[in-house]
């Protein structure tokens, strides 16, 4: 009995030491160890070389790419010669604006087939590939003209009205890191903070009509384009688009918060507030294309062309990518020169552009003349009340597309009012 207690107290006794991660036992790992090897086995390090160091060369990618390919231009005696960075200022090949709902990621997509270097809502040229220009509904701000906006305590209201609203704003494609790198050091890894709402004040105020600045005799902008160009879609095929984006609850619904601030701080002339949802949405789109026509008049805006009509080689010829005298990067030139050859016929940037990207509206909605009336879908208008239908139809006229084929009541489905039936 003795001997049993005995044998199982041995037994209990030999414990099994642990073990390190090289397979040796722990008082090995603390006495017989380098401080080096006890270095390299800590969990944090051994965390690092899985997480930070992988960020870390993905940020030097970007870093030498991007922001200074002459360092390895000059380590490798210039055998790689990347093309050369692009500052803040520096000038880049294109701009295009055009409103919400006209295709503008349909675009970028499509030049990017061409290798030029185009973003979507993003100029920032340290981080981004944008070195060619930007696809943007949001950089027309530097063309607005509001006369309401020469009250500096109103245009002070319409900078407040976007840089308070935080994080309910992002899904309007603004925000100040797409601009450039925020002189305030802001975390990248915020979405918003005290820090980015005051880069939004500075990157608000830096492009805030600065292309309409005309007490020099030339622009006002720190982000410089060689050409800009206006692109359009049909105004109906955009508000039947806009209205899928914003009406929450369907056609009768509530216009979104975010949409109404915008839509109030770049055209405080006209109360959104008292509008249903299609006439805000119909109103912005008039107030917006209208901007950019305007622009164009003054010859701050190179031209303008309706995306249902035009292929990537079509917009490259516009933005004077062709022609190696008004091309900025010399190289792009010569292989869009190449591949938008009229022998080319077989090219696919020599096709007309297909609508694939970014499909919100996919016969949700269609809408008619009716539909744009007063009384109609929660407008507290007058019944039969023409003032949006007016404008609209002046803005088919004014981008050249045939109003007469739009239907006068077409039919569609409410998402919302279907579903309750």
């Amino acid at each position: 009995m003795q001997r049993n207690n005995t044998g199982t107290r041995r037994r209990r006794d030999k414990k099994a030491k642990p073990v390190g991660a090289d397979g040796s036992t722990a008082s090995k790992d603390t006495d017989d160890m380098t401080l080096w090897q006890v270095f390299g086995n800590h969990p944090l390090v051994t965390v690092s070389k899985y997480i930070f160091l992988p960020y870390a060369l993905y940020l030097s990618y970007f870093y030498l790419q991007l922001q200074h390919p002459e360092y390895l231009s000059k380590a490798t005696g210039g055998i790689i010669q990347l093309r050369p960075a692009v500052g803040i200022s520096d000038l880049r090949q294109l701009l295009i604006v055009g409103s919400p709902s006209t295709g503008t990621v349909q675009m970028q997509t499509t030049l990017q087939k061409l290798r030029l270097e185009i973003g979507h809502e993003t100029t920032d040229t340290a981080w981004n590939w944008v070195r060619d220009g930007t696809v943007s509904w949001f950089h027309g701000i530097r063309f607005l003209t509001d006369p309401t906006h020469k009250d500096k305590e109103r245009l002070a209201k319409s900078f407040s009205a976007i840089c308070d609203a935080g994080e309910d704003h992002m899904n309007m494609g603004f925000h100040p890191a797409a601009y450039r790198e925020p002189v305030n050091k802001c975390s990248y890894r915020d979405k918003w903070s005290d820090c980015w709402r005051k880069e939004c004040y500075l990157a608000l105020i830096k492009e805030w009509g600065c292309a309409t600045d005309d007490v020099d005799g030339a622009p006002d902008c720190e982000i410089n384009f060689a050409t800009t160009l206006h692109q359009v879609r049909n105004p109906m095929r955009s508000l039947e688009s806009l209205v899928v984006k914003f009406c929450i609850g369907g056609l009768q619904g509530s216009v979104a918060d975010s949409f109404l601030i915008y839509a109030s701080a770049l055209f405080p002339s006209h109360n959104f507030y008292e509008d249903s949802c299609i006439e805000a949405a119909g109103h912005f789109l008039v107030q917006y294309q209208n901007t950019m026509i305007e622009a164009r008049k003054r010859g701050e805006i190179a031209g303008f062309y309706r995306i249902e009509d035009v292929s990537a080689c079509n917009v490259a010829a516009l933005a004077g990518l062709l022609d190696p005298n008004t091309t900025v990067y010399k190289p792009n030139s010569v292989y869009i020169a190449n591949i938008c050859d009229e022998n080319n016929a077989d090219s696919p940037a020599r096709h007309v552009v297909e609508r694939r990207e970014n499909k919100v509206n996919a016969d949700i909605v269609r809408l008619g003349w009716k539909d744009l009336r007063g009384g109609a879908h929660g407008s507290m208008k007058k019944t039969g009340d023409t003032q949006l239908e007016k404008l609209i139809r002046a803005l088919f006229k004014a981008l050249g597309y045939d109003e007469s084929l739009e239907l006068e009541e077409a039919p569609y489905v409410d998402p919302i009012s279907h579903d309750d039936l």
